[in-house]
């Protein structure tokens, strides 16, 4: 390397110093050599898959054996749909339209009802409340309910019925009249220390 307008080379304290040509490169990859794999981490992979098999097929196993046992349901075998149907309700004989608290009652209006039926299946009181979805014939989606029992003894069972009317919240322009269908969606029970 030169010095810029001078033809004679840079000295050694100059801050470019010239490093000259770089080696050819090889003309293919280089060769790495990997070592095989010794029969101790043959086994040792071998085992690992092996435990990982045993495992899984265990969980698998313990499953499929509880699936079909009433404590595989947990809190949703507590509660019962029945009876469900569309009907078409009267006005209450004391109807009040000019009550601004409530919705106008004294109109018919048509409903879809179902009877319930909550069973404490537990050792203590306890409280349950659920969530009962409806569906139209294809199946799908269109509206919610909820239901809900406080302080029910063990072995004690509360039975009511339950609606959807033209003031539950659907889905679209859905009305209850497009209910098919009934089903309970999810149950909690909350065990209560009396």
């Amino acid at each position: 390397m030169t010095d810029p307008g001078n033809d004679r080379p840079a000295d050694a304290t100059s801050p470019v110093a010239d490093f000259g040509t770089l080696p050819p490169l090889p003309s293919s990859d280089p060769v790495v050599a990997v070592p095989s794999p010794s029969s101790r981490s043959r086994k040792t992979s071998l085992l690992a898959v092996a435990t990982c098999a045993v495992l899984l097929a265990g969980a698998v196993g313990f499953w499929w054996g509880s699936r079909d046992g009433d404590n595989s349901l947990g809190p949703l075998k507590s509660v019962d749909i029945s009876a469900a149907k569309l009907a078409e309700t009267e006005a209450d004989e004391d109807c009040d339209d000019y009550d601004d608290a409530s919705y106008n009652d004294c109109d018919t209006e048509t409903t879809f009802t179902y009877k319930y039926k909550i069973k404490n299946d537990g050792d203590g009181v306890a409280s349950y409340s659920a969530v009962i979805n409806a569906f139209d014939e294809d199946g799908n989606f269109i509206g919610q309910d909820y239901i809900s029992v406080s302080h029910l003894p063990p072995g004690k069972t509360k039975t009511d019925d339950g609606e959807f009317n033209t003031y539950s919240n659907f889905e679209g322009a859905k009305e209850p009249s497009d209910i098919s269908t009934v089903r309970v969606a999810h149950v909690e029970r909350t065990a209560l220390a009396n």
